[in-house]
């Protein structure tokens, strides 16, 4: 599995990032043992980052998974549904306790769907960035979901966000947006030397089986992302997924 410098965090991470959306409540409802289980056998395959967030009810799969390798092999970014200072604070230190861990590399405001909203969830930013301070919080991020246009050139812009997850896909299934302004938008960001992940490369499932490779492969092969963001949810998608996101032996 390739590795990267997420952009200007200095974390070295896999390309492949593990998505457990689809091990919690939200779609598979996948047992905590079961979905360490994943976890770890997506590690032992060179996986090494693994994305989670408050929302989705995978903070317990991901804390088993955790104790079974031992925190310092793997990089964990989670997310934050709050808005005000209090509500910041408290979710940080419920997603420390249900994860197991005195600090997550990576938190994010999730889905901040346009400008107004980050404005709005400046508190939230605020206990971040005290997070951050304190060594619990090691970079503050956010994910823009289904978003572009002017929330992107804010992320760009915005000198406290030092990563940004965003849906990109072959053709901008499922995009609020143009698709070659929000390539462009997402270039931007890369270059202003932020982590940038992309999710949803198939629109939820909504793509044909069969067309899973090469919307996939499409994915690792855009230029300015660093990491893929796939939800996994069982061994035969995790070989594909770590084949497809390889690089090709030499010679």
């Amino acid at each position: 599995m390739e590795m990267v410098k997420l952009g200007k965090t200095g974390l070295m991470v896999s390309r492949l990032c593990f998505g457990t959306g689809g091990l919690g409540k939200i779609e598979e409802n996948i047992s905590p043992e079961r979905g360490a289980e994943l976890l770890v056998y997506a590690l032992e395959n060179g996986v090494n980052f693994w994305d989670t967030a408050q929302s989705y009810g995978s903070h317990a799969h991901v804390r088993l998974a955790l104790e079974r390798v031992g925190r310092e092999k793997v990089i964990v970014n989670t997310k934050t549904g709050a808005k005000t200072l209090e509500e910041g604070r408290a979710a940080i230190a419920q997603a420390l306790d249900e994860l197991g861990t005195n600090y997550v590399d990576s938190m994010m405001l999730h889905g901040v769907m346009n400008v107004e909203e980050f404005e709005e969830r400046q508190g939230c930013l605020e206990a971040l960035l005290e997070a951050k301070a304190a060594g619990k919080v090691r970079h503050v991020s956010a994910s823009t979901h289904r978003s572009s246009g002017a929330v992107m050139e804010v992320m760009a812009a915005a000198g406290d966000i030092e990563v940004v997850l965003s849906v990109l896909n072959k053709t901008g299934v499922g995009l609020e947006g143009d698709l070659e302004t929000h390539k462009g938008l997402l270039r931007a960001i890369h270059e202003a030397g932020k982590g940038v992940m992309i999710m949803k490369l198939m629109d939820e499932g909504k793509v044909p089986d069969e067309q899973a490779e090469e919307w996939i492969g499409w994915g690792f092969e855009y230029p300015h992302a660093h990491c893929v963001n796939l939800g996994l949810t069982n061994e035969e998608e995790i070989d594909m997924a770590v084949r497809l996101g390889s690089p090709l032996p030499v010679g």
